[in-house]
């Protein structure tokens, strides 16, 4: 049991100075950030063009002897919009605290104590009477919350960007590339190119699908970037809870360890 420790301790000591884990994770960050950044520009831009639209008075008619203004047919759209745009902002807001997660378990602090940490508690394995010490439990104690520390964040974001890479990309591109397209149609309107009986009827068929999209693309940001880490502050509370409620029993330790 001792040499299985030993290992184990060894192996932390080794990951906790180990950078390319935070180089490729920051990688990572990156893109998530890109993601929203590129999503939200692309609301924000939805947003603008469509009030613009509402406050021009573009009508058309829809049947003989009747006529509607297109901002009314782009009010539905331009609420949906606006609580995209909101959960947008409060994606980005979370995805801030992550980096500054990453950044503080990169740090050398937090990386050095670690090690510190886990080569006392390895020292302490091999003498009992560092083992038997009051700083052996202290020690412990003090290894597990900086391995949270140091790796929770990293743990994070990997698992994270495997769900959305397994999930969630194709949905995310796919529903982007629509928004994209909803908005070169709310151009043409704006700019009087093409007849607009015609291209209000099309958006009127692409509204549902837009809707749908808008839909999906909120789903994948309140998961990925507030579920998730919701979830992740909360296990990792418990866990930090749990550490400071470990009661050690040195007769057991005693056992174990023979």
């Amino acid at each position: 049991m001792k040499i299985f420790l030993s290992l184990i301790l060894l192996v932390i000591s080794f990951l906790s100075l180990y950078t390319q884990l935070d180089e490729n994770a920051l990688l990572l960050y990156k893109e998530t950030f890109d993601r929203a950044v590129y999503s939200f520009a692309l609301v924000k831009a939805l947003n603008a063009l469509i009030s613009l639209i509402q406050s021009t008075e573009i009508n058309v008619s829809l049947f003989v002897g009747a006529t509607v203004g297109v901002g009314q047919i782009l009010d539905p759209i331009n609420d949906l919009v606006e609580r995209f745009s909101l959960v947008m902002l409060v994606s980005s807001v979370s995805i801030g605290v992550q980096h500054l997660l990453l950044l503080l378990g990169k740090s050398v602090f937090v990386k050095v104590a670690l090690a510190l940490s886990s080569s006392l508690v390895l020292l302490s394995l091999w003498f009992e009477k560092l083992r038997a010490s009051q700083m052996f439990f202290i020690a412990v104690k003090s290894m597990m919350l900086l391995f949270i520390l140091r790796f929770g964040a990293l743990v994070f974001i990997y698992g994270t960007q495997f769900v959305y890479q397994d999930v969630y990309s194709q949905e995310y591109e796919s529903s982007n590339k629509y928004m994209q397209v909803y908005k070169n149609d709310l151009e043409l309107i704006k700019n009087n190119k093409e007849d607009l009986n015609s291209l209000v009827s099309q958006l009127k068929h692409k509204t549902e699908k837009f809707s749908k999209k808008v839909i999906k693309l909120i789903t994948i940001f309140v998961v990925t970037t507030i579920l998730f880490p919701l979830l992740f502050a909360w296990f990792f509370i418990f866990l930090v809870k749990f550490i400071f409620n470990i009661k050690f029993d040195y007769d057991k330790i005693r056992k174990i360890l023979k």
